[in-house]
């Protein structure tokens, strides 16, 4: 008996990315680091842009943030002609954009996103005003897939100082249980453990902990943009969370490598 083959509609939710983030110029982060993520994972890509920012590889010198009516006029168009089978959120500058933002997910029937609270750009430009953090943790957190931190981030959300691996632990159950279904805390900051990098995944708590050997060198600036875009394009490829997370920090960790050896 022959096969059926997927209609066009079901390739499309299969093949088509979302990415909710800052416009970052020079292509090291943002919706730009997204979208050429998405391509290396097979998908096509659709983005609204939160702020426009002013950057370079080195330095922040400012951002133009959007409104929450400009974000979700950007999306809505694309609901009438694409279903999406992953999305991710980035920076998300004012409590206005949080709002709107949530509301798109809770609203349009988007899948449940990944969501990488970026708060300080590795320049150390702010790029959430603090009064849109309790926003994010009440609005849009529950409406997450997973949730991926840094250190300074997992502080942030609970208020909590994070020195191990164990702290790390806590920190993503405390996080999950705001209301989001998963949890990874990437420890890159983790000042106690010099030769070795850990990341902790919360899923449900179920908890894997990844670990590597650190690589020596600087690390690439929007490496948290790509991990995030790239376990998102895990999910929408039909991997399980923990398979896309694997998959996703092998795939930034080939980058820091290339870039490693390269000087």
């Amino acid at each position: 008996m022959r096969e059926m083959e997927p209609d066009s509609k079901s390739l499309s939710a299969l093949s088509r990315a979302l990415t909710i983030a800052g416009f970052d110029p020079s292509g090291g982060a943002g919706v730009l680091a997204d979208v050429s993520t998405f391509a290396a994972f097979g998908l096509t890509a659709s983005a609204a842009i939160t702020s426009i920012t002013f950057q370079n590889a080195s330095q922040g010198f400012g951002a133009i943030d959007q409104t929450g009516d400009s974000v979700r006029a950007q999306v809505l168009p694309l609901l009438d002609d694409f279903t999406f089978g992953c999305a991710k959120t980035g920076m998300l500058p004012t409590s206005e954009v949080v709002r709107e933002v949530a509301r798109l997910f809770r609203e349009s029937g988007l899948p449940r996103p990944v969501v990488d609270p970026v708060m300080v750009s590795s320049s150390g430009q702010r790029l959430m005003e603090e009064n849109a953090l309790e926003r994010f943790i009440f609005e849009l957190l529950p409406l997450a897939r997973l949730v991926t931190p840094n250190i300074p981030e997992a502080e942030a959300l609970t208020g909590a100082s994070i020195t191990s691996e164990s702290e790390m632990r806590r920190a993503a159950a405390t996080i999950r249980k705001m209301g989001t279904r998963a949890v990874l805390i990437k420890g890159g900051h983790l000042p106690t453990l010099p030769e070795e990098s850990i990341d902790v995944l919360d899923n449900d708590g179920d908890v894997t902990v990844f670990r590597e050997m650190r690589i020596a060198g600087p690390g690439i600036r929007g490496s948290g943009c790509v991990l995030s875009a790239a376990i998102a394009a895990g999910l929408g490829n039909g991997e399980t969370l923990e398979e896309a997370v694997a998959g996703a920090k092998s795939f930034v960790l080939e980058t820091i490598r290339w870039v490693s050896e390269r000087g």
